[in-house]
Protein backbone atom coordinates (compact mmCIF):
# COMPACT_ATOMS: atom_id res chain seq x y z
CA UNK A 1 0.00 0.00 0.00
CA UNK A 2 2.92 2.64 0.64
CA UNK A 3 6.14 2.91 -1.16
CA UNK A 4 9.58 3.38 -0.25
CA UNK A 5 9.30 6.89 0.06
CA UNK A 6 6.43 6.48 2.79
CA UNK A 7 3.76 8.21 0.62
CA UNK A 8 0.35 5.75 -0.11
CA UNK A 9 0.16 4.42 -3.06
CA UNK A 10 -3.35 5.19 -4.29
CA UNK A 11 -2.55 8.66 -4.20
CA UNK A 12 -0.83 8.50 -7.35
CA UNK A 13 -3.00 5.48 -8.84
CA UNK A 14 -6.43 6.95 -8.02
CA UNK A 15 -5.98 10.58 -9.71
CA UNK A 16 -4.06 8.54 -12.70
CA UNK A 17 -7.21 6.15 -12.97
CA UNK A 18 -9.70 9.03 -12.98
CA UNK A 19 -8.22 11.16 -15.43
CA UNK A 20 -7.91 7.61 -17.67
CA UNK A 21 -12.04 7.15 -16.54
CA UNK A 22 -12.61 10.80 -18.25
CA UNK A 23 -10.79 10.46 -21.23
CA UNK A 24 -12.83 6.88 -22.00
CA UNK A 25 -15.71 8.78 -22.04
CA UNK A 26 -14.81 12.23 -23.58
CA UNK A 27 -13.50 8.99 -26.72
CA UNK A 28 -16.80 7.48 -26.22
CA UNK A 29 -18.63 10.81 -27.06
CA UNK A 30 -16.39 11.74 -29.34
CA UNK A 31 -17.14 8.61 -31.35
CA UNK A 32 -21.05 8.36 -30.84
CA UNK A 33 -22.21 12.06 -30.39
CA UNK A 34 -20.41 14.43 -32.54
CA UNK A 35 -22.28 15.65 -35.74
CA UNK A 36 -19.31 14.56 -37.73
CA UNK A 37 -20.38 10.51 -36.67
CA UNK A 38 -24.31 11.20 -37.14
CA UNK A 39 -23.67 13.28 -40.48
CA UNK A 40 -21.73 9.59 -41.56
CA UNK A 41 -24.32 7.74 -40.21
CA UNK A 42 -27.14 9.48 -42.56
CA UNK A 43 -25.30 9.34 -45.64
CA UNK A 44 -25.21 5.40 -44.88
CA UNK A 45 -29.19 5.41 -44.26
CA UNK A 46 -29.65 7.27 -47.30
CA UNK A 47 -28.04 5.09 -49.38
CA UNK A 48 -29.34 1.86 -48.03
CA UNK A 49 -32.91 3.49 -48.00
CA UNK A 50 -32.61 4.15 -51.87
CA UNK A 51 -31.54 0.70 -52.73
CA UNK A 52 -34.70 -0.42 -51.00
CA UNK A 53 -37.54 2.06 -51.48
CA UNK A 54 -38.27 5.35 -53.74
CA UNK A 55 -40.06 6.79 -51.29
CA UNK A 56 -38.49 10.30 -50.54
CA UNK A 57 -41.19 11.79 -48.79
CA UNK A 58 -41.14 8.79 -46.41
CA UNK A 59 -37.34 9.13 -46.16
CA UNK A 60 -37.25 12.77 -45.14
CA UNK A 61 -39.65 11.77 -42.27
CA UNK A 62 -36.75 9.12 -41.09
CA UNK A 63 -34.13 11.67 -41.42
CA UNK A 64 -35.85 14.51 -39.45
CA UNK A 65 -36.84 11.47 -36.95
CA UNK A 66 -33.46 10.28 -36.88
CA UNK A 67 -31.78 13.94 -35.94
CA UNK A 68 -34.35 14.80 -33.19
CA UNK A 69 -33.33 11.81 -31.51
CA UNK A 70 -29.52 12.63 -32.01
CA UNK A 71 -30.26 15.97 -30.54
CA UNK A 72 -32.03 14.52 -27.38
CA UNK A 73 -29.23 12.00 -27.42
CA UNK A 74 -26.77 14.13 -27.91
CA UNK A 75 -28.19 16.69 -25.28
CA UNK A 76 -28.49 13.81 -22.69
CA UNK A 77 -24.64 12.43 -23.03
CA UNK A 78 -23.60 16.17 -22.65
CA UNK A 79 -25.14 16.65 -19.69
CA UNK A 80 -23.96 13.69 -18.49
CA UNK A 81 -20.37 14.08 -19.06
CA UNK A 82 -20.89 17.66 -17.34
CA UNK A 83 -22.25 15.87 -14.08
CA UNK A 84 -19.16 13.06 -14.14
CA UNK A 85 -16.72 15.76 -14.80
CA UNK A 86 -18.28 17.83 -12.26
CA UNK A 87 -18.52 14.80 -9.73
CA UNK A 88 -15.41 14.09 -10.87
CA UNK A 89 -13.85 17.35 -9.67
CA UNK A 90 -15.66 17.38 -6.29
CA UNK A 91 -14.48 13.88 -5.72
CA UNK A 92 -10.42 15.11 -6.78
CA UNK A 93 -10.76 18.29 -4.62
CA UNK A 94 -11.94 16.08 -1.80
CA UNK A 95 -9.28 13.15 -2.55
CA UNK A 96 -6.65 16.23 -2.40
CA UNK A 97 -7.47 17.24 0.94
CA UNK A 98 -7.08 13.67 2.08
CA UNK A 99 -3.81 13.15 0.64
CA UNK A 100 -2.65 16.47 1.50
CA UNK A 101 -3.56 15.47 5.32
CA UNK A 102 -1.94 11.77 4.52
CA UNK A 103 1.07 13.50 3.13
CA UNK A 104 1.29 15.56 5.68
CA UNK A 105 1.11 13.35 9.05
CA UNK A 106 3.81 11.27 6.27
CA UNK A 107 6.34 13.41 6.22
CA UNK A 108 6.12 14.73 9.95
CA UNK A 109 6.39 11.18 10.94
CA UNK A 110 9.34 11.06 8.46
CA UNK A 111 10.75 14.21 9.87
CA UNK A 112 10.19 12.71 13.23
CA UNK A 113 12.54 9.66 12.44
CA UNK A 114 15.13 11.30 10.65
CA UNK A 115 15.24 13.63 13.99
CA UNK A 116 15.46 10.69 16.02
CA UNK A 117 18.01 8.75 13.69
CA UNK A 118 20.31 12.16 13.50
CA UNK A 119 20.21 12.15 17.76
CA UNK A 120 20.99 8.55 17.62
CA UNK A 121 23.83 9.33 15.29
CA UNK A 122 24.89 11.99 17.19
CA UNK A 123 25.11 10.36 20.51
CA UNK A 124 26.90 7.13 18.91
CA UNK A 125 29.43 9.72 17.96
CA UNK A 126 30.02 10.73 21.31
CA UNK A 127 30.29 7.40 22.35
CA UNK A 128 32.25 6.08 19.32
CA UNK A 129 34.08 9.07 19.83
CA UNK A 130 35.34 8.22 23.41
CA UNK A 131 35.78 4.53 22.55
CA UNK A 132 38.09 5.88 20.09
CA UNK A 133 39.98 7.57 22.75
CA UNK A 134 40.31 4.56 25.01
CA UNK A 135 41.11 2.38 22.82
CA UNK A 136 44.11 4.58 21.63
CA UNK A 137 45.12 4.52 25.57
CA UNK A 138 44.35 0.75 25.63
CA UNK A 139 46.72 0.45 22.36
CA UNK A 140 49.29 2.22 23.96
CA UNK A 141 49.16 0.14 27.44
CA UNK A 142 49.64 -2.41 25.32
CA UNK A 143 52.37 -1.76 23.27
CA UNK A 144 54.46 -0.07 26.58
CA UNK A 145 53.74 -3.80 27.94
CA UNK A 146 54.87 -5.59 24.49
CA UNK A 147 58.02 -2.90 24.38
CA UNK A 148 58.33 -3.35 28.58
CA UNK A 149 58.78 -7.55 27.56
CA UNK A 150 60.28 -7.45 24.45
CA UNK A 151 63.47 -5.32 26.86
CA UNK A 152 62.86 -8.23 29.73
CA UNK A 153 63.30 -10.90 27.05
CA UNK A 154 66.07 -9.25 25.74
CA UNK A 155 67.91 -8.97 28.48
CA UNK A 156 67.21 -12.94 29.14
CA UNK A 157 68.98 -13.46 26.24
CA UNK A 158 71.51 -10.69 26.54
CA UNK A 159 72.50 -12.70 30.00
CA UNK A 160 72.42 -16.07 28.10
CA UNK A 161 75.02 -14.85 25.02
CA UNK A 162 77.68 -13.26 27.40
CA UNK A 163 77.35 -16.64 29.40
CA UNK A 164 78.48 -18.59 26.00
CA UNK A 165 80.44 -15.80 25.40
CA UNK A 166 82.29 -15.67 28.88
CA UNK A 167 82.74 -19.26 29.15
CA UNK A 168 85.70 -19.96 27.17
CA UNK A 169 87.94 -17.22 28.38
CA UNK A 170 86.61 -18.07 32.08
CA UNK A 171 87.90 -21.65 31.59
CA UNK A 172 91.82 -20.09 29.98
CA UNK A 173 91.95 -17.85 32.99
CA UNK A 174 91.16 -20.56 35.32
CA UNK A 175 94.09 -23.00 33.64
CA UNK A 176 96.40 -20.10 33.57
CA UNK A 177 95.36 -19.83 37.41
CA UNK A 178 96.06 -23.68 38.12
CA UNK A 179 99.36 -23.28 35.84
CA UNK A 180 100.84 -20.43 37.92
CA UNK A 181 99.26 -22.50 41.18
CA UNK A 182 100.98 -25.85 40.44
CA UNK A 183 104.32 -23.96 39.80
CA UNK A 184 104.43 -21.85 42.83
CA UNK A 185 103.89 -25.65 45.22
CA UNK A 186 107.05 -26.86 43.38
CA UNK A 187 108.81 -23.69 43.20
CA UNK A 188 109.25 -23.63 39.70
CA UNK A 189 107.48 -20.06 39.05
CA UNK A 190 110.14 -18.05 37.61
CA UNK A 191 109.74 -13.93 36.92
CA UNK A 192 109.25 -14.24 32.93
CA UNK A 193 105.99 -17.04 33.94
CA UNK A 194 104.36 -14.81 36.24
CA UNK A 195 104.59 -12.25 33.82
CA UNK A 196 103.56 -14.15 30.92
CA UNK A 197 100.60 -15.52 32.81
CA UNK A 198 99.71 -11.93 33.48
CA UNK A 199 99.71 -11.11 30.26
CA UNK A 200 97.45 -13.62 28.68
CA UNK A 201 95.10 -12.57 31.39
CA UNK A 202 94.98 -9.48 30.96
CA UNK A 203 93.78 -10.34 27.35
CA UNK A 204 91.17 -12.56 28.26
CA UNK A 205 89.73 -9.82 30.54
CA UNK A 206 90.41 -7.54 27.64
CA UNK A 207 88.03 -9.68 25.72
CA UNK A 208 85.47 -10.19 28.25
CA UNK A 209 85.10 -6.57 29.01
CA UNK A 210 84.95 -6.00 25.49
CA UNK A 211 82.02 -8.22 24.93
CA UNK A 212 80.33 -6.30 27.78
CA UNK A 213 80.94 -2.82 25.63
CA UNK A 214 80.06 -5.09 22.93
CA UNK A 215 76.64 -6.52 24.24
CA UNK A 216 75.54 -2.71 26.17
CA UNK A 217 75.94 -0.75 22.43
CA UNK A 218 74.07 -3.64 20.49
CA UNK A 219 71.41 -2.60 22.85
CA UNK A 220 71.39 1.04 23.00
CA UNK A 221 68.59 2.51 20.64
CA UNK A 222 69.42 4.19 17.27
CA UNK A 223 68.67 8.19 17.08
CA UNK A 224 68.77 8.53 13.37
CA UNK A 225 69.04 6.74 10.21
CA UNK A 226 72.59 6.62 8.81
CA UNK A 227 74.52 4.68 5.57
CA UNK A 228 75.38 1.19 7.15
CA UNK A 229 76.86 -2.15 5.45
CA UNK A 230 74.62 -5.06 5.72
CA UNK A 231 77.50 -7.32 5.89
CA UNK A 232 78.80 -5.49 9.01
CA UNK A 233 75.71 -5.55 10.63
CA UNK A 234 75.37 -9.13 10.29
CA UNK A 235 78.89 -9.87 11.68
CA UNK A 236 77.90 -7.96 14.71
CA UNK A 237 75.05 -9.86 15.33
CA UNK A 238 77.10 -13.28 14.65
CA UNK A 239 79.48 -12.38 16.87
CA UNK A 240 77.15 -12.57 20.25
CA UNK A 241 75.75 -15.53 18.87
CA UNK A 242 78.57 -17.23 17.39
CA UNK A 243 79.81 -19.09 21.18
CA UNK A 244 76.25 -19.77 21.61
CA UNK A 245 76.07 -21.68 18.01
CA UNK A 246 78.98 -23.21 18.57
CA UNK A 247 78.45 -24.89 21.97
CA UNK A 248 74.62 -26.17 20.38
CA UNK A 249 77.39 -27.38 17.48
CA UNK A 250 75.81 -25.38 14.86
CA UNK A 251 77.20 -24.66 11.84
CA UNK A 252 76.75 -20.99 10.51
CA UNK A 253 77.24 -20.23 6.47
CA UNK A 254 77.44 -17.01 5.67
CA UNK A 255 76.87 -16.75 1.72
CA UNK A 256 77.58 -13.18 0.46
CA UNK A 257 77.12 -12.36 -2.89
CA UNK A 258 76.95 -8.80 -2.65
CA UNK A 259 77.17 -6.48 0.44
CA UNK A 260 75.64 -2.81 -0.03
CA UNK A 261 75.48 0.25 1.73
CA UNK A 262 72.15 0.81 2.58
CA UNK A 263 70.08 3.70 4.75
CA UNK A 264 68.47 2.73 8.26
CA UNK A 265 69.60 1.99 11.66
CA UNK A 266 72.21 -0.60 11.94
CA UNK A 267 72.10 -1.94 15.67
CA UNK A 268 68.12 -2.43 15.17
CA UNK A 269 68.99 -4.37 12.25
CA UNK A 270 71.73 -6.47 13.73
CA UNK A 271 69.07 -6.96 16.85
CA UNK A 272 66.43 -8.31 14.13
CA UNK A 273 69.65 -10.69 12.49
CA UNK A 274 70.19 -11.56 15.94
CA UNK A 275 66.86 -12.13 16.73
CA UNK A 276 66.71 -14.89 13.77
CA UNK A 277 69.87 -16.71 14.33
CA UNK A 278 67.99 -17.07 17.83
CA UNK A 279 65.31 -18.26 16.95
CA UNK A 280 66.97 -20.58 14.36
CA UNK A 281 69.15 -21.82 17.01
CA UNK A 282 66.43 -22.74 19.49
CA UNK A 283 64.11 -24.46 16.68
CA UNK A 284 67.12 -26.60 15.47
CA UNK A 285 68.64 -27.71 19.31
CA UNK A 286 64.72 -28.79 19.94
CA UNK A 287 64.07 -30.72 16.85
CA UNK A 288 67.43 -32.21 18.03
CA UNK A 289 68.55 -32.37 14.20
CA UNK A 290 71.69 -34.36 13.58
CA UNK A 291 73.52 -31.89 10.94
CA UNK A 292 72.07 -28.49 12.19
CA UNK A 293 73.10 -25.68 10.19
CA UNK A 294 71.78 -21.77 9.71
CA UNK A 295 73.15 -20.25 6.35
CA UNK A 296 72.92 -15.88 6.02
CA UNK A 297 72.41 -14.90 2.20
CA UNK A 298 73.40 -11.58 1.55
CA UNK A 299 72.79 -9.94 -2.48
CA UNK A 300 71.62 -7.14 -4.12
CA UNK A 301 69.26 -6.89 -6.89
CA UNK A 302 68.93 -3.07 -8.22
CA UNK A 303 68.23 -0.90 -5.50
CA UNK A 304 67.41 -3.66 -3.50
CA UNK A 305 69.25 -5.30 -0.30
CA UNK A 306 68.29 -8.83 0.40
CA UNK A 307 69.06 -11.33 3.32
CA UNK A 308 68.24 -14.71 3.78
CA UNK A 309 68.03 -16.66 6.85
CA UNK A 310 67.46 -20.34 6.64
CA UNK A 311 67.87 -23.03 8.68
CA UNK A 312 67.12 -27.21 7.88
CA UNK A 313 64.93 -27.62 10.64
CA UNK A 314 61.74 -28.78 8.32
CA UNK A 315 59.91 -25.56 8.64
CA UNK A 316 57.02 -23.68 9.53
CA UNK A 317 53.89 -25.70 9.96
CA UNK A 318 50.97 -23.99 7.39
CA UNK A 319 48.78 -23.86 10.16
CA UNK A 320 50.79 -20.70 11.70
CA UNK A 321 51.87 -18.93 8.76
CA UNK A 322 48.94 -16.67 9.16
CA UNK A 323 50.05 -16.22 12.86
CA UNK A 324 53.62 -16.31 12.94
CA UNK A 325 54.58 -12.38 13.12
CA UNK A 326 51.37 -11.89 15.97
CA UNK A 327 52.85 -10.34 18.92
CA UNK A 328 52.59 -13.64 22.27
CA UNK A 329 52.60 -16.22 19.08
CA UNK A 330 55.36 -18.47 19.80
CA UNK A 331 56.05 -21.82 18.67
CA UNK A 332 58.41 -22.48 21.98
CA UNK A 333 57.39 -23.23 25.26
CA UNK A 334 56.31 -20.37 27.62
CA UNK A 335 59.61 -20.61 29.13
CA UNK A 336 61.51 -20.24 26.24
CA UNK A 337 59.98 -17.40 24.21
CA UNK A 338 57.65 -14.86 24.50
CA UNK A 339 56.37 -14.57 20.67
CA UNK A 340 57.60 -10.98 20.68
CA UNK A 341 60.41 -11.46 18.87
CA UNK A 342 59.12 -11.95 15.42
CA UNK A 343 56.54 -8.79 16.06
CA UNK A 344 59.35 -6.36 17.26
CA UNK A 345 61.44 -7.84 14.00
CA UNK A 346 58.84 -6.90 11.81
CA UNK A 347 57.80 -3.35 12.96
CA UNK A 348 61.49 -3.23 12.85
CA UNK A 349 62.12 -3.80 9.24
CA UNK A 350 58.32 -2.41 7.73
CA UNK A 351 57.59 0.67 9.64
CA UNK A 352 60.83 1.93 11.12
CA UNK A 353 62.72 1.26 8.06
CA UNK A 354 60.32 1.04 5.34
CA UNK A 355 61.32 -2.28 3.92
CA UNK A 356 59.60 -5.86 3.66
CA UNK A 357 59.96 -8.99 6.04
CA UNK A 358 58.30 -12.39 4.72
CA UNK A 359 58.94 -15.65 5.89
CA UNK A 360 58.19 -19.10 3.58
CA UNK A 361 59.67 -22.93 3.54
CA UNK A 362 61.87 -24.49 1.17
CA UNK A 363 62.93 -28.48 1.00
CA UNK A 364 64.83 -27.75 4.35
CA UNK A 365 63.52 -25.57 6.99
CA UNK A 366 62.09 -22.32 7.13
CA UNK A 367 63.34 -19.09 5.49
CA UNK A 368 63.19 -16.03 6.38
CA UNK A 369 63.59 -12.59 4.18
CA UNK A 370 64.35 -9.54 4.67
CA UNK A 371 64.14 -6.30 1.33
CA UNK A 372 65.46 -3.05 2.18
CA UNK A 373 65.91 -0.29 -0.03
CA UNK A 374 69.29 1.30 -0.89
Amino acid sequence: MFNKEGIPFFTVIIPFLSILFIAFFATSYHLKVTNEAFDNSIKEYKQQYILKSNDSQNLEKQIHKKTLEHKKYQKEFTDFMVVLTIAIIIFMALFSLLMISIISDVVKKYKEEVENKEHKLQTLNKSLASKVAIGIEEGKRKDKAILQQSKLARMGSMINMIAHQWRQPLTELSGVLMELETATRFKKVTDNHILNSIERSDKMIEFMSNTIDDFRNFFKPDKKKEKFSVLDSCQKAINLINASLDDAKIKLIVDVKNDKQINGYPTEFSQVILNLLMNAKDILVEKEISTPKIVIIIETKGLLSIVRVKDNAGGIKPEHFDLIFDPYFSTKDSSKGTGLGLYISKLIIERNMGGEFSVSNDDEGAVFKIILAG
